[in-house]
């Protein structure tokens, strides 16, 4: 439009002009300074010509702008959701899971599952911390603080990794062909932060933050002009080259509406090397984990859950309309990165979901599991107002899904502003258990107790009366020994009974328990009189 709003004008007051016959006669009445009298005198100025002109070029850009408002009006029409609420509904294919393909995916128990002791607010704090002396010249995006699995010495290390970006355009225009030194990786398991840096020469060239020909989005658009995105993700392969990510998207409905992940652009951002790749191609590398915008998907899963039923039924009737709750989380495991929602009521008080929908990020298969329980909102105030840490006031991360002992469960962190302070397990089918440790483990063990108490766990239990020889208080557990077991001690919750509590030397009991590294996990206890 601003293009040919100076052209089209022009064309139009000469047209227009020429065809006139006659243009009314326009003037100005102003003050003049008259050289004979030497006074200032009123006159009339004719500017015809200039104000015709004027209004004429006016004239043609509303002509233009207009036409562009009318043909950009008709093109939203054309794609709007009350004329294609079916079509917006089907963009993404949702195929139904039961519990057994759920634990296939998410069961903790089989050490796959790699979980974070740190969020993103707090591996940030690590990797600023790491920028140390270039921090007047770089800075770090927070948005783009990608998470993502690498193998290393056949071991999974889950990070967090973020390109150091050019603090100042003068910054980068002193920079020039050198790049910026490299990146940091956050690992979000260990704790662990490394800045990796590359010789001058060599740096990372295409940023957002480039200018000239090294600004990435200049330098995409100078192969691929006509390319659709929206976001660019940093990831890192197994050797720790960069690279940049970028899903690139299509419009399918309409002209503007309708948008669904067309493929994967790959830059690297030292060379300045692309690949483009559609979504379903086999030759994308293999250590690539988002060639689907998040953004978009989790739309199409919105449309999905709520104009199954047409768009009318969303206003009146609203039968089976649902929604993906208010927040979302990452699910990492064999190379794949899922994104995780529950699915909900668009009630905003609601604060039950009817199941889970998952989203791989590197296929875009989405699943949706029918598991009702409560929201992650809900799992996260529970987390934060248990007894046992209400009065330190401390925030949690938002939950992650897992199982286990095939019960579908919520990994939570608490957390104050430096560091993660408990780690929470919390059942979803009701909220009800609640196992809390300072690691993860001590959480485990607790929440097996928990599981224990419901009759959820059997396996590889063993039950026996026994005699306690000794007895020790840890405050929320107690230890204690046996006769005849002098090489092993028994752990128990406090909070299993009450004759846990009260447990003494001498007593006859009848414990269930699991064995675990070094002493024994008590599931149930019972004192025989």
């Amino acid at each position: 439009m601003l293009v040919l709003a100076i052209p089209v004008s022009i064309v139009y007051t000469i047209i227009v002009k020429k065809s006139s016959k006659k243009d009314k006669k326009t003037t100005f009445t102003t003050f003049a300074y008259n050289s004979i009298s030497k006074k200032m005198e009123i006159t009339k100025k004719d500017i015809s010509f200039k104000y015709q002109t004027s209004r004429l070029m006016r004239i043609g850009t509303v002509i233009v702008v207009g036409f562009f408002a009318i043909l950009i009006a008709i093109f939203t029409i054309t794609g709007a959701k009350i004329f294609n609420a079916k079509k917006y509904a089907s963009q993404l294919a949702i195929t139904d899971g039961n519990d057994e393909d759920l634990d296939t995916i998410f069961n903790y128990e089989t050490g796959t599952v790699l979980l974070p002791q740190i969020d993103k607010q707090l591996a940030f704090r690590l990797a600023e911390a790491r920028l140390d002396k270039y921090g007047s010249q770089y800075s770090l995006d927070f948005d783009n603080f990608t998470i993502i699995s690498v193998n290393r010495n056949n071991t999974t290390e889950l990070l967090r990794v973020t390109p150091l970006e050019y603090a100042t355009p003068f910054v980068a225009l002193s920079r020039g062909s050198k790049g910026t030194i490299g990146y940091i990786e956050v690992n979000v398991i260990t704790q662990e932060a490394k800045l990796v840096t590359y010789p001058d020469g060599e740096g990372l060239k295409y940023m957002p933050s480039g200018i000239f020909n090294y600004d990435l989005d200049r330098h995409i658009r100078l192969k691929y002009p006509t390319l659709l995105y929206n976001d660019k993700y940093f990831e890192i392969d197994n050797e720790g080259n960069p690279y940049w990510v970028i899903p690139t998207i299509k419009k399918e409905i309409g002209v503007f509406g309708g948008s669904t992940p067309k493929g994967v652009l790959v830059v690297d951002p030292r060379t300045g090397d692309m690949n483009n790749y559609d979504l379903n191609d086999d030759s994308k590398p293999e250590w690539l984990q988002r060639a689907v915008d998040e953004s978009v998907v989790a739309t199409q899963a919105n449309n999905a859950l709520t104009y199954k039923n047409g768009f009318w039924n969303t206003i009146f009737a609203k039968k089976e309309v649902f929604q993906l709750s208010d927040g979302y989380n990452y699910f990492i495991k064999d190379g794949n990165t899922y994104y995780v929602s529950c699915v909900t009521s668009p009630n905003s008080n609601d604060q039950t979901s009817t199941g889970f929908i998952i989203i791989n990020l590197k296929t875009k298969e989405c699943i949706r599991y029918s598991n009702p329980g409560i929201t992650e909102m809900r799992a996260r105030e529970i987390a934060q107002n248990d007894e046992r840490v209400k009065a330190q006031a401390l925030d949690s991360t938002w939950p992650i899904l897992i199982t286990y002992h095939f019960v579908p469960t919520y990994f939570v962190v608490l957390k104050n502003d430096v560091l993660f302070q408990k780690v929470v397990l919390i059942n979803v089918e009701d909220g009800t258990l609640v196992a809390m440790g300072d690691t993860l483990d001590a959480a485990k063990q607790e929440y097996e107790q928990l599981l224990a108490g419901k009759g959820i766990i059997t396996s590889g239990e063993e039950t026996k009366t026994l005699v306690v020889s000794r007895v020790r208080d840890l405050g929320n557990k107690i230890q204690f020994m046996v006769e005849g077991m002098d090489d092993v001690y028994f752990e128990v919750d406090i909070n299993i009974n009450l004759n846990a509590r009260f447990l003494a030397i001498g007593d006859v009991i009848e414990v269930s328990y699991k064995k675990n590294n070094g002493y024994n996990l008590v599931l149930s206890l019972k004192r025989q009189s």
